[in-house]
This record gives structure tokens, sequence and C-alpha cells, in this order.
């Protein structure tokens, strides 16, 4: 059982720019979240900052969530299998539906985020045009607040180890990346059970593949437009190698997150 997990500033901890941040992030994305990504970017000096500075004025716009929400609304038409989580208290299945409801909410976002950067840093844009302005928008309705992310270390024995189950491979000594969603979803372990029943074997079997690969390629698509259309520049401090591999690391584990939250929120019964 590994304890090397990737370095993060929880939302609990942050302070100063990097608090504000966070809370743009949660207005913006219309949700209780900070993801990982962005959480794991305020523990690389000046990042997150260089981050926002990117895509904040963007995100302000609408258009980037909008087009991300819309893509992944039916990215998972699969078969559900039925009556998995029947016996489950009713109240802890409306609770956990609250959670995977947010990450459905956020995780479409954060990977278009993360094409954006990567069509900016392709398309060597000449920098933000002065004076672009995006249309005013206003966020659809906040997610309710929901349990908080549990601490792995403060997680008993035989749940951490469900919950490395999802871990994502990574170098020898490498930090591990474990998605926040089965964290979160160790507040009900005997359900988080259940979701690694039925997840990690279509993981293993690539049964989600073809809708992840799917879902990469309109994002990407979307994305390229978007940068393009804004005249959008990554900041210099995300074009370097280290960032690159943060980019590039998430940019794979995302997409998956983003077609296993529409299954789960179809297996236990869409509201």
């Amino acid at each position: 059982m590994s304890t090397n997990y990737l370095a993060e500033v929880s939302t609990e901890a942050a302070r100063g720019e990097t608090a504000r941040i966070y809370d743009e992030i949660r207005r913006l994305t219309a949700g209780p979240l900070v993801a990982l990504i962005y959480r794991h970017l305020a523990s690389r000096g000046g990042a997150l900052e260089a981050l926002w500075r990117s895509i904040g004025p963007l995100l302000a716009g609408g258009e980037l969530q909008e087009q991300a929400w819309g893509r992944a609304r039916t990215v998972w038409d699969g078969p559900v299998p039925a009556g998995t989580l029947s016996g489950f208290d009713k109240s802890e299945l409306a609770r956990a539906l609250d959670v995977i409801d947010a990450y459905n909410r956020a995780n479409p976002v954060n990977y278009m985020v993360v094409c954006v950067i990567r069509a900016a840093q392709s398309a060597s844009a000449g920098g933000r045009q002065p004076g672009l302005t995006v249309p005013v928008w206003t966020p659809p309705p906040r997610i309710d607040p929901i349990a908080a992310i549990p601490e792995m270390a403060a997680l008993p024995a035989a749940v951490r180890t469900l919950v490395d189950g999802f871990a994502k491979p990574a170098a020898p000594g490498a930090p591990v990346l474990v998605p926040t969603l089965y964290r979160h979803l160790a507040h009900w372990p005997a359900l988080l059970e259940a979701v690694a029943r039925e997840v990690q074997p279509r993981l293993a079997q690539n049964t989600f593949a073809p809708a992840i690969h799917a879902f990469e390629v309109d994002i990407m698509n979307a994305a390229t437009a978007l940068a393009a259309r804004h005249s959008l520049a990554a900041d210099p401090l995300l074009a370097t190698p280290a960032m690159s591999e943060v980019f590039e690391r998430f940019g794979e584990v995302i997409p998956e997150m983003v077609v296993v939250g529409r299954f789960l929120r179809r297996l236990l019964g869409e509201a």
C-alpha cells in the first residue's frame, strides 16, 4: 500500500490567491468541488496561478463549460446492470448520488481545460488579445454542498485498500494518482465495494475504451476550435516538461472518469 500520493493543497489548507482561485473554480463550474488537477497544481509554485491567467477569463464566459457539459451528457449509452445496488440505504444512496453528480459536472470541464491548454500550446498563439471580452454568463444553480473529501491516511485499512485499487499506474517511485471520486465514495464502504465490483472489471476489459476515445476526440476538436477563436495562449510557465507531464497524466485519467461517472449515475438510478 503506497503512501506516496500525488501532492495537493486541500481546500481547507488553501490561503490567499490559491483560496481565491478555488472559490472561482467552484463558482464557474457551479459545483462544490476543486478537482485534484487544480489541488495538485497549487502544490507546484505558481502553476495554479499560471493556469488561471490562461483560462480564467475564458471560463468566465461560460462557453467552455457549456460545450463540455453538452458533450458529456450522453457519453455512456452502453448497458448498465440492474439491481446491483438494491438493498442499500436510500439516504446513503442519495448522498452518494450528490457526490457523483458533483464529479459529473466538474470532470468534463476539467478535461476541456486540459485540452484548451494543449491546443493553445500547439497553436503557439501570440497571446490573448488585449481587451478581449466574453459575454456575461450566469452559471447554472450550484450543486449543494457534499460530504468532505476524506484524507487517505484517515481511511480504515480495508477501505483504503479498496480506494488504492483504483490508483493509476505510475513510473517506479512516482507519486500515485488516485481519482478523488473513489476517495469520496469511501464515506460509504459497502457502496464503494459494489462500485469496485462493477467498475474495475470493466476497466480491465476495456469496456469503456470506445466511449472514452470518442469523448477525447470530441473534446479535443472543440477545445482546438475554442482556443483558436479566442487567440488563446497558454502561460509560458505551463509549457515546462514538468507541467506537460502533469497535463498528460491527468489527460489520460479524466476522460475515463467522465465515462465512469455517467455509468455510475445510471447504475445508481437517474434522477
